[in-house]
């Protein structure tokens, strides 16, 4: 499956023991990514959302106000957020 593949996938089938989200900043020039715990968004009931979404949510300490949410392999990191991080 492709990235732009996984942009409708639901929040819920991106994220996993084997597979957590990484945030990269959409703004241009800015290469700034961090990993993206989405424990609170599957606690409000949105986990059902596609993926392309929760984009929006995200900042970064650049001032951009969007990041691309990709899958990545492996269980979370214990720390998640940092330079990208979600703002709701």
């Amino acid at each position: 499956m492709g990235k732009s593949d996984m942009q409708h996938e639901p929040l819920l089938a991106c994220v996993g023991l084997d597979r957590h989200l990484v945030a990269r900043c959409a703004t241009p020039g800015c290469e700034r990514t961090a990993p993206c715990d989405p424990t609170h968004w599957v606690a409000q009931g949105l986990g059902g959302l596609p993926l392309r979404v929760f984009s929006e949510r995200m900042r970064c300490v650049c001032g951009g106000r969007r990041a691309q949410l990709t899958v990545a392999s492996g269980p979370l990191p214990n720390q998640s957020g940092g330079d990208v991080y979600v703002f709701r």
